[in-house]
């Protein structure tokens, strides 16, 4: 049982007051308790730990890779500073037998985890999940890519993954290490690859299917009740052959000009099929049709308040792209001295307002003239009509493809909604206060993907926890307010200067707080 006695201050006073005055020697220090423990918890329910041990024949491997996750959790904490942080951590008295986390050190537990290693894990660790009742039958799927800090030389074979490919965060100049992620219907991630950064989705997804088949079937999941959700951008003809030759399902999404038809129907061909979580009313039909030699059900759904919003959106965004492109011509059309522009530069201004999901609507010239003086520009943006018309058909529509023709239009449409949910796992692994994949120093592959391994274990145990206090507070708190509420639980540690006797005991925190404490039994975790 813990007991409140006060804030870091009053406390203080407390100890100096003359009626405690034998307790002059007391030191208080304030440490962050509240995810330290909860990954604690976390782990000791799905033995991470114990099984890199087992898996390297090393504990000292398996706790500094904990070391890490703890860490980053934290902060960004790179390999140069995990000591540091480790040794200023309430970390340090709950596990005292943690070994050298120094550069080297670390580096050298890295490279203990090889790709065989890697597998392996993440195969004992997915059979945990299934003894504790999560079996991965519905995977969700995705890919993101993330920014390295290095620029590799093409022809080292050590450093194949950092890549010049199209950014998801928008930074061109980045080397980019792509990741692609399934998780289970709980979103627990149950598989994970890194790849180079130049590869599109398709080309990638293509790639990773039958690894991605086979760890899941060798798990003991059968091939006929396992279904990948993914989105249209990994679409493709091989890939879903390469699925359905193995007797296992896909539910997916198709673009818009695969099926230009089905978007031309009118809304009254639409009925109304469900309503979100949210309150926004589904509307949908469904048809049979073959889509690049795969025979299947198309649903295709109707969102009124989707519609608007993304209508909005591209009015916006039209109108910001014409007047710049009016501003850019006056400008340019005039003589000016001082530096001269170029096409080029032109060019690079006009892109920098260009929305990239829409480029094909969003048309512009630039061409210049040359004067002895200066130079002029003529300087054009326009919008394709066909092409925006067309856009402006698939507003507030989606459309689902799939060869569970068994299933019924609202299980198709709520299973690949559900997909939706994967947004915060990669929020989760780029948000610098969650557990972020940036910044990446590392130099060789085998690091690389090592980082991103240990990245992918944090967001298992943010998914596990918010998945414990779904079940004990009936509630799914999301992850960026359950990091905040758990930093939010401290503890203090009350030091005999004389006697070299600590004591800690939880700072006061609020109701929030308070309940994930008990929902997740914290205390057990206090330094005794």
């Amino acid at each position: 049982m813990n007991k409140y006695i006060g804030t870091d201050q009053q406390l203080i006073e407390k100890l100096l007051s003359s009626e405690i005055n034998r307790l002059d020697g007391i030191e208080v220090e304030s440490y962050s308790f509240g995810g330290i423990a909860a990954f604690l918890a976390a782990d000791r329910e799905l033995g991470l730990t114990s099984i890199i041990a087992k898996v390297t024949g090393s504990e000292a491997t398996a706790l500094a890779c904990l070391a890490f996750i703890e860490g980053r959790s934290e902060r960004p904490v790179s390999k140069n500073g995990m000591e540091e942080w480790y040794g200023t951590s309430v970390l340090q008295p709950l596990l005292p037998r943690m070994p050298s986390l120094s550069c080297r050190s670390y580096l050298y537990h890295m490279d203990k985890l090889t790709d065989e290693n890697v597998r392996e894990i993440t195969f004992r660790l997915g059979q945990r999940m299934i003894e504790l009742g999560h079996v991965p039958s519905l995977v969700f799927l995705d890919m993101t890519n993330f920014s390295t800090e290095q620029q590799p030389s093409q022809y080292d074979p050590n450093r194949l993954l950092p890549r010049t490919g199209h950014p998801k965060s928008g930074n061109f100049q980045a080397k980019l290490v792509g990741l692609a992620t399934a998780v289970s219907e709980q979103f627990l991630p149950v598989f994970h690859e890194v790849y180079p950064g130049n590869k599109n989705d398709a080309e990638l997804f293509q790639e990773i299917v039958d690894s991605m088949v086979e760890h899941l079937l060798k798990l003991g999941v059968a091939s006929e009740d396992l279904v990948f959700i993914f989105d249209k951008g990994a679409n493709s003809e091989d890939g879903w052959k390469a699925l359905t030759g193995k007797q296992v399902h896909f539910v997916s999404s198709l673009k818009r000009n695969q099926v230009p038809d089905l978007l031309a129907r009118s809304i009254q061909s639409y009925k109304k099929l469900l309503r979100t979580e949210q309150g926004e009313e589904i509307f949908a039909f469904r048809v049979k049709k073959t889509v690049m030699g795969i025979a299947g059900s198309i649903v295709v759904t109707y969102n009124e308040a989707s519609q608007k919003k993304q209508a909005a959106d591209y009015e916006k965004a039209k109108e910001r792209f014409l007047s710049e492109c009016r501003e850019i011509a006056e400008k340019m059309s005039k003589p000016h001295r001082g530096k001269k522009s170029t096409v080029q530069s032109v060019t690079e201004r006009i892109e920098d307002v260009l929305p990239k999901k829409w480029r094909g609507v969003f048309k512009y010239h630039v061409g210049s003239t040359l004067d002895e003086e200066f130079t002029r520009f003529t300087v054009k943006g326009w919008v394709d009509t066909k092409k925006e018309k067309e856009l402006r058909s698939g507003f507030g529509k989606t459309i689902i493809f799939t060869d569970r023709t068994d299933w019924d239009d609202e299980k198709i449409v709520r299973t690949y909604l559900a997909r939706s949910a994967m947004e915060e796992d990669y929020h989760v692994l780029k948000d610098v206060l969650l557990m972020p994949v940036m910044p990446i120093f590392h130099q060789l592959d085998t690091r690389i993907k090592v980082h991103a391994f240990l990245c992918v274990m944090g967001l298992l145990f943010y998914r596990w926890i918010q998945l414990r206090l779904q079940e004990k507070l009936n509630e799914k708190i999301p992850i960026d307010r359950l990091a905040r509420e758990l930093k939010g639980i401290s503890a203090v540690s009350l030091i005999d200067t004389r006697t070299k006797k600590v004591k800690y005991v939880l700072e006061r925190m609020g109701p929030e707080e308070s309940r994930l404490v008990a929902a997740l039994e914290l205390g057990r975790f206090l330094p005794k």
